[in-house]
């Protein structure tokens, strides 16, 4: 979460500036965060690892600011995503941020980024009282500072090895991953103790949250949380039974899970748990829709990607109607299938996904729509796509049992605490790489031992303590 907590006020020069509270810094920087957040570059490693890096000194500095504490950080590179720009081109700005002022500081962000500063020109700047005790900042900014300059270092060793055997970076970094997995172990401790007073608390099943969150992000939004559940108890009843998800987005989640977008302001949580019953209307609508997509597309199987982006069950309703109402129009306007496409697709499945989502064919073999997709070039595309569609679904049939004992293997044989893997790391990507980890164990093997391994696309070390390995490692 790369939103800030506390309210301040400070002499400056003799007059008091209001510092913005949490809540108007999250409301202020939404459009930015929108147009960085890593989560919306997941096909471009490169770029969310900058703006990944970026968003933390910039929550730093802002936590330091709202301290009245003076840091200095170097211009900050951002890549944005904006609409007029076709997919895979970014904006790409830097940002000099120097001074103690929040207030400063949003708006330079913002007008950097082309984006409008109207709603912080409209807080007053009179002087505001507190609403909070101040925190230990100091430690705060240690840990950012502590981190920021680790990167900085291993960036320049990676650059420096580049030609070298890459296997000299995992060398010189799994004793760094190792101590700041230690290091993190009070804030994973704490988050635990959080999780399971929520639940004990107010009968909830289980409370999870995506991996991609720092887990310092993360106890901060279970404290927001458990401030918010003890202000509001009776409508935590709501939540009873079910299972709490902090992610991208607030709602109900296509499986049940209501989730809480960690970048969203108290108030939008607190409106989701008060109509939570509501939107499981929409959830158990779902079955019906997919059923008659399903039957007007010769039966061909709906599927939901493990990974596909999230949206509310409301909003995906909303997509399969969209969807099915297209074809109707289709066969109602006296059109079909072509002759050529067999009578029955039901070993076929397809995703239906977010307006703007791609049209395609995925490396495990699913068709990808999007709602919006008019149903003459989605019948025409199924139709010129079987031949691909089958082969990568036979490929990703027998992959995934593959991938499954490597995974076993390689957890096993070199000692790791866990292994992931990016969603962007196919299953037959998956096995080059245990293959190739397997040929190096005589190399690896101590090094790997008690780390928590995730296959990516590049090179790092995450604050956590994850160590990070591209696919095809050499």
């Amino acid at each position: 979460m790369y939103c800030l907590n506390k309210i301040r006020k400070k002499n400056l020069g003799g007059a008091l500036c209001r510092y913005l509270s949490s809540a108007e810094i999250s409301t202020a920087l939404r459009p930015f965060y929108f147009s960085v957040h890593p989560d919306l570059f997941g096909k471009y490693p490169e770029q969310r690892k900058t703006n990944e890096n970026s968003l933390q000194q910039l929550s730093a500095l802002i936590e330091a600011q709202q301290s009245s504490r003076c840091i200095s950080v170097p211009a900050l590179p951002f890549y944005l995503r904006q609409k007029d720009m076709p997919e895979g081109q970014f904006k790409f700005v830097t940002i000099k941020l120097n001074g103690n002022n929040v207030r400063e500081t949003v708006v330079k962000v913002l007008n950097a980024c082309d984006i409008s500063t109207n709603y912080v020109d409209k807080i007053p700047k009179s002087p505001m009282k507190p609403e909070y005790n101040k925190s230990d900042f100091a430690k705060a900014y240690q840990e950012y500072n502590n981190e920021f300059e680790q990167a900085s270092r291993m960036k320049r060793k990676v650059k420096e090895k580049k030609a070298i055997n890459n296997i000299i970076w995992v060398h010189e970094n799994s004793k760094l991953a190792k101590d700041k997995y230690e290091s993190t172990k009070a804030t994973r401790d704490h988050v635990k103790s959080l999780t399971e007073d929520l639940c004990k608390t107010y009968g909830i099943k289980e409370v999870k949250y995506d991996s991609g969150w720092n887990i310092s992000h993360i106890r901060g939004a279970l404290q927001s949380l458990v401030s918010l559940a003890s202000q509001h108890s009776k409508d935590m009843s709501n939540l009873k039974g079910r299972t709490i998800a902090l992610g991208q987005f607030t709602g109900v989640s296509l499986d049940g899970d209501v989730f809480l977008n960690i970048i969203d302001v108290r108030n939008e949580w607190l409106s989701l748990i008060k109509k939570v019953s509501q939107e499981d209307g929409a959830l158990s609508q779902i079955p019906n829709y997919e059923k008659a997509l399903s039957s007007i597309l010769r039966d061909i199987h709906i599927c939901r990607r493990k990974f596909m982006p999230k949206v509310s069950a409301t909003q995906y309703c909303n997509h399969l109607r969209q969807l099915v109402t297209s074809i109707g129009d289709f066969y109602g306007r006296g059109k079909k299938f072509p002759p050529t496409v067999p009578e029955s697709l039901s070993k076929y499945e397809i995703v239906v996904e977010p307006e703007a989502g791609p049209l395609m064919v995925s490396p495990t073999g699913q068709f990808i729509t999007p709602s919006s997709c008019p149903a003459d070039e989605l019948i025409a595309f199924i139709t010129n796509h079987l031949d691909e569609a089958t082969l990568l679904l036979t490929e990703y049939s027998i992959n995934k049992h593959v991938e499954k004992a490597l995974y076993v293997e390689v957890k096993d044989r070199f000692g790791l605490l866990e292994l992931h893997k990016d969603d962007s790391i196919t299953p037959a990507l998956m096995i080059m790489c245990c293959q190739r980890l397997l040929t190096r164990i005589d190399k690896l093997n101590t090094k790997l031992r008690g780390n928590i391994l995730y296959v990516t696309h590049y090179y790092s070390v995450l604050s956590e303590g994850v160590l990070c390995i591209p696919w095809d490692f050499k």
